[in-house]
């Protein structure tokens, strides 16, 4: 091995002569030279330099470490800064570090070395130590993209000592002084103090530069692979929509070794300057300069650059030089290219290192660094919009704003024809915005653009509502109501309507009643909200709603539900005879409620035939729940009458199916059947099974009541810690579900648990300012009793 960093030695063979050294090194470093152009190079004022150079490589020759024919020369053994100067070109920093040993031929003595000569090795010193220097601070900024800042500071601190190293150009400074700064190393003070002198602006607070560190690029890691491995004369083009990290990717070269050169317009040559010289003799001549030397360039923004810089460029095409030119831009590649490289989003595997990345950004490469900097990914979408036309843009928000993509209904919301709808597709698809199907790339982002620019997202929101079914189209009304017309009435009562109705449907009723209370008034919108106020527990203002309303069948047949359940039989008895004169769903609740007061009244076969009636309306309304719920009534009364409860109840158990929550509904009056027979550990077991079904379905209300009924059997048999702790677990589902009634009841079974007369008293407060009227009634009664004992 030739060691040259840190000093010139042969270590295997021992070899210890400098100048011969020296040329070894030259070699491995430069490759295969013309023997005469070594000669000149070390023996510059011999009279007869290749006489020199002959007896240089016999002295090599004898330890076998050279290799020379008659008009070349070249290195036959492994050298040291070869070896650096490989990994440092594959990325492999760590590694690159570990092979530094120094400055290249530290300690040589410059006596017999030409200035040519001389020249070469500070170049190639001062080189070797950029690139070391570059892979500390490459290490820095892994460290720092883990938030590993002390580790950063360490690395950048090490890059900053190098021995050998040119002081660092105004870029450089700032970075390595980024990194200090994000450590809070004390390091950072000498680049201020150098900083200041050359007129430098520096980041001034260690949590915005750790911000800045934060943006590190990741992924590109096969993208990148496959440009370094272009061979000597390949050309390749980088292509992808705004955005996708081709500037990255040509910045991940130049940290390669690489040339990198930004598109410039204005003066002819512009974009080139980094590469050559202004010629005199036009593109022709320049090209030709440029085919002489071998380099290695990353061309940036390939539209936006001057149009000399890409005459010279198609002509050096031409001209096959011993160069790799990666080019890139929007796209296809305007010169014959060997290799293409698509960019797109980044991977799974690419952001592996980054928890959360991938879900908030989609892999789109502008906001993975805008969310690794810890900035609104939205800001950087708005940079990337600002550059679409606004057909694109419009239709970039009108995917956003849907939850499934639906190409034909954005289509006819923006009223667009054929093709300036696939023109403004075919933009997005480029740019990386959108994917084949419409699905919006990075969609969290760019329903935040659309927050932070209302008019927008009312305009787009309005014009997609528009051509939605009324079920979908509510949510979008909303965001447009500041923009609605008198003609957009109907159509926003209708989807307020649908969303309430589903809302019912799915087991939400407490939502729906509040979804329903923003509507504009009308008949049909608040005797759907008294309908779930009513399922949802709201008795009191159920019924304040419906008494607003003018007299109609509907109206009584939920007002006789709203007072039957508020405890006032009369006036439910009177609003469920009004009911019978209506439509369907009116008289089937009517002749439920009939039902219910003759059940109360223990007149169970008028029961049961008023419930068969109701059974056949809620069939013909097409209404599960209700029909569910009138088949468990009729069960009761059955069961009353002297069948056996679980028989009873079969029906209605097969007609829950897998609605978990009407099942526990089901299981809660079986339950209570059993414990009305003495059967009490059939009625804890099916309690239990109400609870576990009503938890399961997100039934808090049923789930509260069924715990409730358990805690009262414990209760009855005496069993007072388990009582008092299914009492705790009933009050906290009914106070989360806004249960009052259960509320109240397992408050005041509580307190009289424990003795708490005027805890009762508070629970029965509750009861009556709630609206259950008769049911504190009863409480109060039943506190009077124990008060009496």
């Amino acid at each position: 091995m030739l060691r040259t960093l840190g000093g010139l030695a042969l270590v295997e063979p021992r070899f210890t002569r400098e100048k011969p050294l020296l040329l070894l090194a030259y070699l491995a470093l430069e490759g295969t030279r013309p023997r005469r152009d070594v000669a000149a190079l070390f023996w510059p004022d011999s009279p007869n330099p290749m006489n020199n150079l002959a007896v240089a490589l016999n002295k090599l020759r004898k330890v076998g470490v050279i290799g020379a024919d008659e008009a070349r020369t070249w290195c036959e053994i492994e050298c040291d800064a070869v070896k650096f100067r490989d990994v440092v070109r594959e990325g492999r920093w760590r590694e690159a570090t570990e092979w530094y040993g120094g400055a290249f031929a530290d300690g040589l003595n410059f006596e017999d070395v030409g200035p040519d000569l001389e020249e070469w090795v500070y170049e190639t010193r001062e080189r070797l130590a950029r690139e070391v220097q570059s892979a500390w601070s490459n290490l820095a900024h892994d460290a720092a993209a883990h938030g590993d800042f002390a580790e950063a500071g360490r690395c950048a601190e090490r890059a900053l000592r190098v021995a050998s190293a040119p002081p660092p150009e105004t870029d450089v400074l700032r970075e390595l002084h980024r990194l200090l700064l994000a450590a809070e190393h004390p390091a950072k003070d000498e680049l201020v103090r150098e900083a200041r002198e050359l007129g430098v602006t520096l980041v001034s607070s260690a949590e915005a530069a750790r911000g800045d560190l934060r943006a590190r690029p990741v992924g590109r890691a096969r993208e990148l692979e496959s440009l370094l491995a272009l061979p000597r004369g390949g050309w390749a083009w980088v292509g992808g929509g705004p955005g996708l990290g081709k500037t990255t990717v040509l910045r991940l070269l130049e940290a390669r070794g690489w040339t990198y050169l930004p598109a410039r317009s204005g003066l002819p040559y512009a974009t080139l300057e980094g590469l050559m010289s202004v010629p005199s003799g036009g593109p022709d001549a320049a090209a030709r300069l440029l085919a002489r030397r071998s380099f290695d360039v990353a061309i940036d923004d390939w539209h936006a650059m001057d149009e000399e810089s890409r005459a010279v460029l198609e002509r050096l095409r031409r001209l096959r030089p011993d160069a790799r030119v990666v080019l890139a831009g929007e796209g296809v590649a305007p010169l014959d290219v060997d290799r293409t490289v698509e960019l797109g989003r980044l991977g799974a595997a690419d952001l592996a290192d980054f928890p959360g990345a991938l879900e908030a950004t989609d892999g789109l490469p502008s906001l993975v660094g805008a969310w690794l900097r810890g900035e609104p990914t939205s800001v950087a979408l708005e940079g990337r919009l600002a550059r679409l036309p606004d057909v694109a843009r419009d239709m970039h928000g009108a995917f956003a704003l849907l939850d499934a993509p639906d190409l034909m209904l954005v289509r006819r919301a923006l009223h667009l024809d054929a093709d300036a709808f696939a023109e403004a597709l075919g933009t997005l698809l480029r740019g990386g915005f959108v994917d084949a199907s419409g699905v919006v790339l990075g969609r969290d982002a760019a329903l935040s653009y659309l927050k932070a620019h209302p008019a927008l997202e009312g305009r787009l929101g309005l014009a997609l509502a528009r051509a939605l079914p009324a079920l979908a189209a509510l949510p979008l009304y909303r965001r447009a109501r500041a923009l609605l017309r008198p003609e957009d009435e109907r159509s926003v009562r209708a989807a307020y309507l649908a969303w309430g109705r589903e809302l019912v449907r799915r087991g939400f009723p407490e939502r729906a009643a509040a979804d329903l209370a923003e509507a504009a008034p009308s008949e049909d919108v608040s005797l759907l909200r008294a309908r779930a106020l009513e399922l949802s527990g709201q008795l009191k203002m159920a019924r304040d709603v419906l008494t607003a309303l003018p007299e109609s069948p509907r109206q009584q047949s939920l007002l006789a539900l709203v007072t039957w359940r508020l405890g006032f039989p009369h006036e439910a008895r009177s609003h469920a005879a009004a009911a019978l004169t209506g439509d369907i769903e009116a008289r089937a609740e009517g002749h439920n409620v009939l039902g219910l007061l003759a059940q109360y009244e223990g007149r169970f076969p008028e029961a049961k035939a008023a419930f068969g009636r109701a059974l056949t309306l809620w069939l013909a309304a097409g209404d599960e729940v209700r029909h569910v719920g009138t088949l468990t009534n009729l069960a009761v009364v059955r069961a009353e009458l002297g069948e056996d409860v679980d028989a009873a109840f079969q029906e209605a158990l097969q007609a829950a199916s897998d609605n978990l929550s009407l099942r526990a509904t089901v299981l809660t009056a079986i339950g209570r059947m059993h414990e009305r027979r003495g059967q009490e550990d059939d009625a804890k077991r099916l309690y239990r099974e109400a609870h576990d079904c009503a938890h399961e379905a997100g039934d808090l209300k049923t789930a509260a009541l069924a715990m409730n009924n358990l805690a009262v059997v414990w209760h009855l048999e005496g069993r007072e810690r388990e009582a008092r702790d299914a009492y705790m677990a009933a009050i906290g589902l009914a106070r989360n579900a806004g249960d009052m009634r259960v509320l109240g009841m397992a408050l005041s079974n509580a307190a009289e648990l424990d003795g708490n007369v005027e805890g009762w008293r508070e629970a029965i407060s509750i009861l009556e300012e709630s609206g259950f009227v008769a049911l504190a009634q009863g409480y109060r009664e039943d506190l009077e009793a124990f008060m009496a004992r």
